[in-house]
């Protein structure tokens, strides 16, 4: 069974050379960061309109990781659930459609972690979400060969899930993408200084502090703490701008960072 895309030509744009170019203006605009030892992303997943610049300086980490280092890549999208309630629920379909063609899900990795009681039973979380789809046209601009194993998030510890998924992070040719908007619908100045603090723990691995991180993807960018740390691994900040940069007011705003985890 596919996942059929559900926020085409509203998120992002459903016409396959619309979506091509605009995906790729946002990652020729961004800037380099060389590191040969990418273990994945923390990216933001609002409209592309308002978080595809910001999104763009991960993207672009991936790609030229992906350009020195040919092969498969199994990508983990790990996402909040915003509209129907989960634990940690995997996307059990063959493969996710975006406009830009099908993206295969990897299943035999998809089935051994669906043995574990910690994930949901259920996929239809997946049915109406955006925080997973809106990643996928970036990766499919950005790689040449990959599969992915998409979870989204909901009421679930992010320690015991750091636990479950370690054995994959840090794997050759695995990357983890978060995916995550930051706080919401502040005033400008506010929104700013309250994800200023939420990047120090984040890039400073402040799991202790965990809780004071406002962002919708608290608990995936929590698990990306954890994993980073158990193998020595840091995070740096690429970018950060809000929508009242991009393509909003500044009265209320939504935050937006990319972070690269390597």
């Amino acid at each position: 069974m596919d996942r059929k895309a559900a926020v085409a030509g509203g998120f992002y744009p459903s016409n396959q050379e619309t979506l091509r170019k605009e995906v790729n203006s946002f990652i020729d605009a961004a800037n380099d960061f060389k590191s040969a030892n990418l273990k994945g992303v923390i990216v933001p997943h609002a409209g592309y309109a308002y978080s595809g610049p910001v999104a763009g300086f991960a993207y672009r980490q991936i790609k030229a990781f992906d350009s020195a280092n040919p092969g498969k890549k199994i990508v983990f999208i790990l996402g909040p659930a915003h509209f129907v309630h989960t634990t940690a629920s995997i996307g059990m379909f063959d493969s996710f459609a975006t406009p830009l063609g099908k993206v295969k899900v990897n299943l035999p990795i998809c089935r051994s972690l669906y043995q574990d009681e910690i994930f949901d039973r259920s996929s239809e979380s997946h049915l109406p979400e955006h925080s997973i789809e809106v990643q996928l046209p970036f990766l499919q601009e950005c790689l040449a060969d990959f599969e992915i194993v998409p979870i989204l998030l909901g009421e679930i510890d992010p320690w015991i899930l750091a636990k479950r998924l370690q054995t994959f992070f840090g794997k050759e040719n695995n990357i983890f993408v978060i995916s995550s908007d930051l706080s919401h619908y502040l005033p400008y100045n506010e929104a700013v200084d309250k994800d200023r603090k939420s990047l120090k723990i984040v890039t400073g691995l402040q799991t202790e502090e965990g809780n004071l991180i406002d962002a919708c993807g608290q608990t995936g960018i929590l698990t990306a703490m954890s994993l980073a740390k158990n193998i020595g691994a840091k995070i740096r900040l690429l970018d950060y701008r809000n929508s009242g940069d991009t393509a909003g007011n500044k009265s209320a705003v939504v935050g937006y960072a990319s972070l690269l985890i390597y």
